[in-house]
């Protein structure tokens, strides 16, 4: 029997935070923490770890900002962990921010590197009505490195120059998959889709039990996914909006290492990169919002590894009909609980190849009773007077093709609280946004993320990034924001479970 892992059994994406201003509370800074310590003869990266084991301190760093195997000399007394990263790190420019026990170590000279690669941007519209077409995938065939279009048809996609001539691979469902060939310089396109018209190799289409495609796809998950561990980049965005109007929005880069397919109760440990944010700096009728855990939490959601969803004795499963998907066509198989507990509850539709049975999508929400009763699941803590109802949740996970196999892709979680503040008689309604994209996958043996490396559950990425750089994601693939952030933005207690854990679904 698979053991209960709190948080990151499933979906916990989010938490959120609304906190009257008086109530906010300074978190103790841990760079000014003194300490000693003796080490004649060590390597960087060996000293971080030893810090880690002594005094409890977490470090998330760019690996190729410094050289991790310089040897150093550390013998301090009775100094500031501030002073002593400075000291050790002198040659690079460090530039250090404190979440609670982790220490994010950024450089301020990095090498750039964007020379060596051709920006493919533009938008994608249907062919029939140009209508703009969102969640599109767009990826390098036979090559773990992608991107997706934004909530309004836009993308902009970074392609190394060694690609030059290989295929750029558009697909959407309900659409026929276009390629075009990687070009010799920047490009600005207009990706027309044609709609399902497309042929596709025979196939005997069978008719099976929906029961029976989930059994098949639970046999099947080793032929399908990977069975060595994986080293993945993704861009993270968090954002959350008042009435409509984006009030903030955090993005990050993150390392994630994920196990063998094979290993469905290893936890996913992920490594802050770099981050950013931008926030309205006007004054907030209700409440802020805060998320926290966002980028470790989200890392987690993965309904195949997990066996999320996959499991007869809990659910009930019903065929809802073929459709086409990345140019394959695809069993749709609708699922909800067989028996609403007294515990967080979904229901949604699973998408799985008829072919190889790999279940390529899944797209969920709270059932309606959950729903109602979510209050007691999301609200940890209400500011004073302000009553807090979530109205709506929606999530999506999907994965691309990797060669023979299949990786995770793109990960999206929405939630909508109305709020009321009794005091001033006002309501507002808050939306907070989640979505995390797979840009590029390495072999991940001998990749593993260190624990003092590790972004925590409980760490607020928000609090913690200070600056806007329009340049900060030159080097790396990211999701097109819907808006342009730099225009939208001058520069800046409820606690919600946006996907709240549930049971383990395996008997």
């Amino acid at each position: 029997m698979r053991k209960h892992k709190p948080l990151l059994s499933l979906f916990i994406l989010l938490i959120l935070f609304i906190n009257g201003w008086s109530q906010n509370e300074p978190v103790p800074n841990v760079l000014s923490q003194k300490i000693s310590v003796r080490y004649p003869h060590i390597k960087i990266d060996s000293f971080l770890d030893s810090l880690h084991h002594e005094f409890g301190f977490d470090f998330s760093y760019d690996p190729s900002g410094f050289n991790k195997d310089s040897i150093i000399q550390a013998t301090y007394s009775n100094q500031s962990l501030e002073y002593i990263l400075n000291e050790i790190f002198s040659n690079y420019n460090p530039v250090f921010q404190a979440i609670q026990q982790q220490v994010i170590i950024s450089f301020k000279h990095r090498k750039t590197i964007v020379e060596d690669y051709i920006t493919l941007s533009g938008t994608i519209t249907s062919a029939e009505n140009d209508k703009t077409l969102p969640l599109v995938n767009i990826s390098i065939k036979g090559l773990p490195l992608g991107t997706t279009s934004n909530m309004e048809g836009r993308f902009s996609f970074l392609i190394p120059k060694k690609y030059l001539g290989k295929q750029v691979y558009f697909s959407s469902l309900g659409y026929q998959s276009k390629f075009i060939p990687v070009p010799e310089a920047d490009s600005s396109l207009h990706i027309r889709l044609e709609e399902e018209t497309i042929r596709l190799k025979e196939i005997e289409v069978k008719y099976m039990k929906a029961t029976d495609i989930i059994m098949q796809t639970i046999a099947n998950i080793e032929q399908n996914y990977s069975t060595h561990p994986l080293l993945l980049t993704a861009f993270f965005r968090e954002s959350i909006k008042q009435d409509g109007a984006y009030i903030e929005v955090s993005e990050a880069i993150l390392d994630i290492y994920k196990s063998s397919y094979q290993l469905t109760d290893d936890i996913e440990k992920v490594k802050f990169i770099k981050g950013r944010k931008m926030v309205e700096d006007k004054d907030i009728a209700v409440a802020r919002l805060k998320l926290a855990g966002g980028p470790s939490l989200f890392s987690a959601i993965d309904v195949t590894k997990h066996r999320d969803f996959l499991n007869p004795k809990l659910f009930f499963y019903h065929y809802k009909g073929k459709e086409i998907e990345f140019d394959r066509v695809v069993y749709k198989v609708g699922f909800k609980p067989i028996i609403e507990s007294e515990d967080i509850n979904y229901e949604g539709e699973l998408k799985i190849d008829i072919e190889s049975f790999a279940l390529i999508s899944a797209s969920f929400s709270m059932t309606k009773k959950t729903l109602r009763n979510s209050s007691k699941y999301l609200i940890r803590k209400n500011a004073k007077k302000v009553k807090s109802i979530p109205i709506y949740t929606q999530y999506y996970v999907d994965y691309r093709p990797y060669k023979d196999k299949w990786i995770l892709n793109n990960v999206r979680g929405e939630i909508k609280i109305k709020m009321l503040d009794k005091r001033n008689k006002t309501k507002s309604i808050y939306s907070a946004t989640a979505e995390m994209l797979i840009t590029d996958a390495i072999n991940g043996k001998g990749q593993k993320i260190r624990y003092s490396e590790a972004y925590k559950q409980n760490y607020i990425l928000a609090d913690h990034i200070t600056n806007y750089d329009p340049d900060f994601w030159k080097n790396y693939n990211v999701i097109r924001p819907e808006e342009e952030l730099e225009k939208v933005f001058k520069s800046k207690a409820i606690e919600i479970n946006v996907v709240p854990q549930i049971k383990n679904t395996r008997p």
